[in-house]
C-alpha cells in the first residue's frame, strides 16, 4: 500500500520544483509585419500633449504613449498612416513608449519607424515572466524606407510596455501604424506555473480527505 505521507511529500516536492522552473526570455524581434492577431490602435488627434492616447481592440483599450526625450511633449494625426510624432521642443523625436493605461499585457506589437536620420533603434521591452525582466535589443533604421518591426512573445511572456529610443545618431520623423494584440487584464490568467500548483494543491487535498473518510469508515466497522 502506498504510504499517504510519501505522496503528499511527492506533491509538495513537485510543486516546489515548478514554482522554481525558470522563465523563458522569448521575444522575438521581426524587421518586418505580422499584423495576425493585431487591431490597429486609434489614435486621439492631438498637439503638444505630454501623453497622446488612443483605442484599440474590441474593449476600446486605451493606449498611451509617452516621451523622455526633449520636452516630453508628443503631437499625434490619426488620419492616414496614424502617426505619433515629436511636439514644439521635442523635435527630432528620440525616444517613445506605449503601454496599456489600464496596465494591462499584450502578447504582440507591430508599429514603423518613420526614420529622419539613419542610425539604430533600442528596442525595451517590459512584461511578465520574461527572464531578468525585461528584453533589449537595438536594430538599423534606415532615413530612406520604411522600418517596420514585429515584436512578439512566444513562450508565455506578457508585455506590458514597449519603449523606442533612437541611438547611434538616429532620429525619428514619427512612430506610425501601432497594432498590439493578445491582450490580457491583469491577473485574469494564472501562470503556467500557478496552474500547476493548484491542481497539486487540489489533488492532496481531495486525497487527504479520501484517507479520512476510509478511517473512519474501518472505525466504525
Amino acid at each position: 500500500m502506498i504510504n499517504s505521507r510519501g505522496i503528499l511529500a511527492a506533491a509538495l516536492i513537485s510543486i516546489a520544483a515548478v514554482s522554481i522552473s525558470p522563465a523563458q526570455a522569448d521575444i522575438v524581434v521581426d524587421t518586418s509585419v505580422n499584423n495576425q492577431g493585431t487591431d490597429n490602435v486609434l489614435l486621439n488627434s492631438a498637439t503638444d500633449v505630454l501623453t497622446v492616447t488612443g483605442t484599440v481592440g474590441p474593449n476600446d483599450l486605451v493606449v498611451n504613449f509617452t516621451s523622455t526625450s526633449g520636452n516630453g511633449l508628443l503631437s499625434a494625426n490619426p488620419n492616414g498612416q496614424a502617426t505619433v510624432s515629436g511636439g514644439t521642443g521635442n523635435v527630432s523625436l528620440t525616444q517613445l513608449s506605449f503601454e496599456l493605461a489600464t496596465g494591462g499585457t499584450f502578447t504582440r506589437s507591430v508599429f514603423n519607424i518613420n526614420a529622419a536620420i539613419d542610425g539604430s533603434v533600442l528596442i525595451h521591452v517590459e512584461g511578465i515572466n520574461i527572464n531578468g525582466g525585461f528584453f533589449e535589443d537595438d536594430f538599423q533604421v534606415d532615413a530612406n524606407g520604411e522600418n517596420f518591426f514585429t515584436i512578439t512573445s512566444i513562450n508565455g511572456q506578457l508585455m506590458t510596455d514597449v519603449s523606442l529610443t533612437a541611438i547611434g545618431g538616429a532620429t525619428f520623423q514619427d512612430v506610425r501604424q501601432v497594432r498590439l494584440g493578445g491582450f490580457e487584464t491583469v491577473g485574469a490568467v494564472p501562470e503556467p506555473s500557478t496552474w500547476a500548483m493548484m491542481i497539486l494543491g487540489f489533488a492532496g487535498v481531495g486525497f487527504l480527505a479520501y484517507r479520512r473518510k476510509r478511517s473512519s469508515s474501518f472505525r466504525l466497522a
